[in-house]
């Protein structure tokens, strides 16, 4: 059986995560600012008595509304990526390959899947975090 995947969407472009790497997903709702933020964190959420801080990987006009892919860290902890909307849950079956990302896609992007609407870029969302991270420093 083949492994089930996260669809969602930043900006124009729609992508694909592991279903595995994903613990849950809520909406973007009550995100509280925090002194001395800056991007790609984007404030915290109360998750049933726990601070979620949340990343945002949206581009251009962002706002508060969206859903927020819930991931845990290998430490336990837990943390929040704020991206503009969650579309399914699919098998990976359902998106064919597209054709190889090559050198020219960052290395978060494992492999370019067709959609039926065209490509879904098939990401390992972790690395995509840490490479927001390292951009915004």
């Amino acid at each position: 059986m083949s492994a089930g995947l996260v669809t969602f969407v930043l900006g124009e472009r729609e992508y694909a995560t592991p279903l595995p790497s994903i613990r849950e997903v809520v909406r973007l709702e009550g995100l509280a600012d925090l002194p001395g933020m800056t991007p790609p964190l984007a404030g915290v959420l109360d998750l049933r008595g726990t601070a979620l801080p949340v990343l945002d990987l949206r581009l251009g006009n962002v706002s508060q509304r969206g859903d927020v892919l819930v991931l845990e860290n290998a430490d336990s902890s837990l943390v929040g990526v704020a991206v503009d909307r969650v579309q399914a849950v699919v098998d990976e079956s359902d998106l064919p390959q597209g054709g190889a990302g090559g050198d020219e896609l960052p290395s978060y992007v494992v492999e370019v899947l067709r959609g039926k609407n065209g490509p879904v870029f098939l990401v390992d969302l972790p690395l995509m975090v840490e490479a927001a991270r390292r951009v915004a420093t």
